[in-house]
């Protein structure tokens, strides 16, 4: 085994074995804090109750990882990535199966967060052909309380109309899957799509059949595209679109820069702008610095519509129904002007606390994705200033064709690392109460990049190399270990906040109030069909916000007269549930 081979598996194993260590100290440190953990931030609770356990898993399958690639025989791997390439499509539907499987039993197709009842009622509103959704004035702002502006936002015009203020790309797209009453299909395909996506990405920038088995093989192994792929987040549908804008991107020609413009349009009209910013103000940089003036015309041009129709119209069509929203009634251009005001506001250098808390959301991160792909993605940094160092005279010394070749290689890889210290740095000066999440779903979009960085350290290894044993093993381990211990984690952390309603069974037909002051997740947890008619028999269940018990008992004698109060509440002492 060769000096460089033997120094890589070592930094693999100890980069694993560091994170693993950092998490379980920070957690063990954040624990020690207080007298219980009951005590803790609701965030810092998640950090300390489930990743101790996953960081130990890590360490065992790195060591495990470590002994395989250095003992067992590899003449096999590279036709077995070989073959994993040629059988993509049946990986491809075990990942849509499993998350299939997850969204219906293990996630409940439930919205555990505001963000993602954002995208599910906005996913509904638009499956009925309409931008609003319709509430009773007398109970719009009980159904969608203050806690929740910015996101479901109701009309202060008193017609009890609702909108939501995300970007709305998400929501087109899973509209149809609604109306045909298959939402519960739309994260599972997504993230099939991420892992065929990867393979192709790799096959395009390297055109190595083993390679793109490798990448398909690591990205169906990451536990965070299985997590999200199973909930309600458009985190994966942000990774699938920055897939195709770097697809698209590395290819180089002119139509293939504006099909990468177009998946730039839609991402960044999907949730909010910044994640799409981070990757798009890179590929800029890089195409005018090199005075690719067309392609970087032809990747700025199709964004023009997504701006003006979303960017502006979206915008201010959210700003007309409420002006609770934090850039008042401005719209168009000073709508933008004031939302980049808004964010220079709020960039700032860290205080420890949110140091502390970036850094243990990256440390998510890297516990979600497959045990050593952060450490291989730091070598292939250091992989990609070698070949800045000694790319001239390459160029000079290639054939015209072999060397067009090494510059689309090295402008993705520059990308990648672009982006990659992009989204890190603005993160962190950024605050983010950031917990709930399989992983780091800030950084989450930016997973197929460094996917690719790690890649390009694979390629100089080669096929037979221990690297890749070491890699095969990992990820196989992380399928069979990491994966069932994160669906049971995420399965007891739904059910957890679901037992918080203080309601009777779903199917139930009866109106709910909850105390959001004695619940955490209370304001998240008030979440209603966008369609009431008080004129209809009131069918399931109705969520509403409690103002007390003499407001809440007037309320239903006014709307709801010969409604029964009901002793059958799941978490007593947070709120009411009424029988009509």
């Amino acid at each position: 085994m060769s000096d460089s081979v033997s120094k890589t598996l070592w930094w693999l194993t100890g980069t694993v074995l560091a994170i693993s260590g950092v998490s379980a100290g920070i957690a063990l440190w954040r624990e020690s804090q207080v007298p219980s953990p009951l005590l803790l931030d609701i965030f810092d609770l998640q950090f300390v109750s489930q990743e101790p356990v996953a960081a130990l898993m890590a360490g065992i399958i790195a060591i495990v990882a470590f002994y395989f690639a250095r003992r067992v025989a590899i003449d096999e791997q590279q036709g077995a990535l070989e073959a994993l390439w040629s059988r993509r499509w049946l990986v491809a539907g075990a990942v849509f199966l499993v998350c299939t499987i997850g969204s219906l039993n293990v996630y409940r197709m439930a919205a555990i967060s505001g963000d993602e009842y954002a995208n599910v009622i906005q996913t509904k509103v638009f499956s009925r052909g309409t931008f609003f959704g319709i509430w009773p004035p007398a109970l719009a702002t009980r159904m969608a309380p203050a806690e929740l502006a910015n996101r479901i936002l109701v009309a202060d015009d008193g017609s009890g109309r609702i909108i939501t203020s995300y970007q709305p790309a998400f929501a087109f797209f899973a509209a149809p899957f609604e109306r045909a009453g298959l939402r519960f299909l739309v994260n599972p395909l997504i993230a099939a799509g991420i892992v065929l996506l990867a393979g192709f990405s790799a096959w395009r920038l390297w055109r190595q059949a083993w390679l793109a088995g490798l990448s398909v093989l690591l990205m169906a192994s990451c536990v965070s595209v299985a997590g999200f792929g199973m909930g309600s987040f458009a985190t994966n549908f942000l990774l699938l679109l920055h897939l195709l804008f770097l697809f698209f991107f590395i290819r180089g020609t002119p139509w293939s820069m504006v099909a990468a413009g177009i998946a730039g349009g839609i991402a960044l009209h999907t949730g909010n702008q910044i994640p799409q910013l981070l990757v798009a103000l890179p590929a800029f940089f890089l195409l005018i610095r090199v005075r690719r003036f067309r392609d970087a015309a032809c990747l700025a041009l199709p964004y023009l519509p997504f701006i003006a129709a979303l960017s502006f119209g979206w915008t201010g069509l959210v700003q007309d129904v409420s002006h609770v929203h934090r850039q008042e009634a401005a719209s168009g251009l000073g709508a933008a002007a004031t939302e980049l005001a808004w964010l220079g506001e709020h960039l700032k250098w860290p205080t420890f606390r949110q140091f502390l808390q970036d850094s243990m959301s990256l440390l998510r991160f890297a516990l979600w994705a497959v045990p050593g792909l952060i450490g291989l993605a730091g070598l292939g940094l250091l992989s990609i200033v070698s070949k800045n160092r000694h790319h001239q005279d390459q160029s000079e010394a290639d054939a015209p064709a072999e060397n067009e070749v090494r510059v689309i290689q090295l402008s993705a890889l520059q990308l990648s690392t672009l982006v990659l210290a992009g989204a890190v740095g603005f993160y962190f000066m950024f605050p983010l109460n950031q917990g709930h999440g399989w992983g780091y779903r800030y950084l989450h979009p930016a997973l197929g990049f460094i996917l690719i960085l790690g890649l390009s350290r694979v390629v100089r290894e080669g096929p037979s190399s221990r690297v890749v044993t070491w890699l095969m093993v990992s990820a196989s381990l992380s399928l069979a270990l990491l994966l069932p211990l994160r669906i049971g984690q995420i399965s007891g952390f739904v059910a957890e906040r679901l037992a918080l309603l203080p309601c009777l069974p779903e199917e139930q037909t009866q109106i709910c109030f909850v105390d959001s002051s004695k619940i955490y997740w209370g304001p998240d947890l008030i979440q209603n069909e966008p369609f009431l008619d008080l004129s209809l028999p009131l069918r399931g269940r109705l969520i509403l916000k409690s103002l007390g018990e003499e407001s809440d008992t007037r309320l239903i004698q006014d709307i709801f007269p010969g409604a029964k109060k009901s002793l059958g509440v799941t978490s007593p002492g947070s709120g009411s549930v009424w029988i009509p």
